[in-house]
């Protein structure tokens, strides 16, 4: 973190997954181009000495169990994405049980080391699946970062706080939350945590609101490494409508550049290292969870990260 600056780095996170198969269609056989892209960021990291928390998708490190081997060879966090990147509200409680274990086990084996991070395909910890995070504890996860303080068509707590917290669970145990982080403005959270939002938004415009979301909180910023590939619709076999190159492809061909400025102006840490510096207060989810009655509760006590 340069001299001067007044706030911790950010948690800086990578979603490991294929484009094709975690965008476009679920079937599709994860490929090589995910395992170069990876390596792309991880040498970016690398030249940066920045080590990340990277969510590996179950299914690609199934495929391609060396690369997670690389990550973890390089220093960064391994936590998962789930295993075939199905968002929640679209599995059974029981579906996502065996999803979640099933990834989290599968690391495991890999790396020979305990996997205590989880994150949801497409931020899909919303008011209506928040029963995902009770299942996660019982699992064995010690933390999420699956929720967008935001208001989305497809994800998004927009009343979720926007720091760190400890969630007491409505079955007694506890998880703490990372949310992605959010600006403040008009009375109304706005995304700023990157991905698609950091390759459109001028990179002199992303690093300033960032730095002024750091001034008073952590910042949790989100990338994945599909969005390094600028050639990838030009060379992919599939029929993508124009509609879908624009939108997943547009800043593509400059997120390499504007991520190493983001790293050279901010430093990063992964999560578990804002685990161990960092208190964090307590809330409570009510009981019925999806109940029409309030259903999140704060509470007075703060706890310290484990």
């Amino acid at each position: 973190m340069p001299e001067g600056l007044n706030f911790a780095p950010p948690v800086i996170t990578v979603d490991v997954e294929d484009w094709p198969q975690s965008t476009w269609d679920r079937s599709l056989p994860i490929t090589e181009r995910a395992v170069s892209n990876t390596r792309k960021v991880l040498e970016l990291l690398r030249k940066a000495q920045v080590r990340a928390t990277m969510f590996v998708l179950g299914k690609l490190a199934e495929t391609f169990p060396y690369i997670v081997r690389e990550i973890q060879a390089d220093g960064h966090e391994v936590a998962s994405h789930g295993y075939g990147h199905l968002e929640i509200f679209k599995q059974s409680r029981r579906e996502f049980h065996e999803d979640a274990l099933h990834s989290k086990d599968l690391l495991e084996q890999i790396l020979g080391e305990s996997v205590r991070g989880y994150r949801a395909p497409d931020f899909s910890v919303v008011q209506r699946s928040l029963w995902a995070l009770e299942l996660l504890s019982e699992i064995g996860y010690t933390y999420d970062s699956s929720i967008f303080p935001v208001s989305r068509r497809r994800y998004g707590i927009p009343e979720w706080p926007v720091t760190p917290a400890h969630v007491a669970l409505p079955n007694g145990k506890s998880i703490i939350e990372i949310p992605i982080a959010t600006f403040r403005c008009f009375d109304k959270n706005w995304p700023v945590g990157g991905g698609g939002y950091h390759r459109l938004l001028p990179g002199g415009l992303s690093r300033w609101l960032a730095e002024r979301v750091m001034g008073s909180q952590p910042f949790t910023f989100y990338c994945h490494p599909y969005e390094f590939d600028g050639r990838e619709f030009e060379e992919l076999s599939i029929e993508v409508p124009l509609s879908t190159r624009l939108h997943q492809g547009l800043g593509r061909s400059y997120f390499a550049k504007r991520f190493s400025a983001f790293l050279l102006r901010f430093g990063g840490r992964r999560v578990e290292d804002l685990l161990l510096s960092s208190e964090f207060p307590t809330i409570r989810l009510n009981p019925t969870l999806d109940s029409v009655t309030p259903w999140l509760v704060t509470a007075d006590t703060v706890g310290t990260a484990p």
